[in-house]
Parts: C-alpha cells; structure tokens; sequence
C-alpha cells in the first residue's frame, strides 16, 4: 500500500468512527430523547452525583456555559433537580432525579464511552502507538488549543 492509500484509509476510518458514534447518538435521541452530552451528563451524575456544574463540566469535557444548556433541558425533562449547596450557597449541585435515575438505567452507555471501552480493551502498545499517531496529527493540523467537545454536541 503506497502512501497515498494509507491515507486513503485512514479517512475512510475515522470517517467510519465518527458515522458509527453519529448513528448510536440518533439511535439514543429516538429512542430516549437524550442528546449525547444530556446522556453523557445522566451517567456522570448517577455515578459521581451530586456534582456542581464545574465539576460536571470537567466530567464530560465541555464548557460550563454550554453544560448550564445541557443542565437546563434536562431540568426541564425532570431528569435533574438544582439545589444550593448548604454549606456555600454560591454553589449549586446537580442531582439525577427518581426520574433520571430510571432512565439512566435503562439507557445505554454514552457513545463516546463505546470509543473509550474499545481503547480500554487494547493493550498499552497500541494504546501508546494511537496516541502519538493522533497527537502527531493534532500538532501537524495546528489544533492543539482546540477545545475537544463531543462529536455531537447540543443544538
């Protein structure tokens, strides 16, 4: 295979990747009604519960201002309730209601945690080969302060 075809391929690949968290993210908004960052939000939030917003935020790797639209719309489903935090009021936490944690239950692990559960199967070789093959690419596309968001974000 001469370069050109390598190339070629590993389009066609990561084309491949992304279609196939593209497909599970509408399969999840048909059949939960739950954007990939509200799902991603849901299991963080049964997992770690309660989180302030900043901490859901580092969790699922967004903004906070983005994450405060996440949060809103999943108030609104009555999946999530806010309360203030009693020892500083400032702060608010987020907590998965009896509603969210139903759901959370019934719906599938987030999309990206399909890509991160691959990875995790691998072996360190050629976990360390993807990584300096991605970050090799990242520095050439000059994309290192590219804030990394999720393939399918809200809105």
């Amino acid at each position: 295979m001469d370069k050109d075809q390598k190339i070629e391929a590993v389009f066609h690949d990561i084309r491949r990747i992304v279609r196939a968290l593209e497909l599970f993210s509408k399969e999840v908004d048909v059949k939960f009604h739950l954007t990939a960052p509200q799902l991603w939000a849901l299991w963080e939030l049964g997992k770690e519960g309660p989180l302030s917003l900043k901490d859901l935020s580092a969790r699922i790797q967004l903004h906070p201002s983005t994450v405060v639209g996440v949060v809103d719309r999943l108030e609104a489903k009555g999946l999530v309730t806010r309360k203030t935090d009693s020892v500083d009021r400032r702060r608010v936490k987020l907590s998965l209601t009896a509603a969210g944690k139903a759901l959370r239950k019934k719906a599938p692990h987030p999309a990206q945690g399909r890509l991160l559960m691959a990875l995790q199967n691998m072996g360190d070789k050629q976990i360390g080969d993807i990584h300096k093959s991605i970050a090799t690419l990242v520095k050439a596309m000059e994309a290192e302060d590219v804030e990394a968001r999720f393939f399918f974000s809200e809105g």
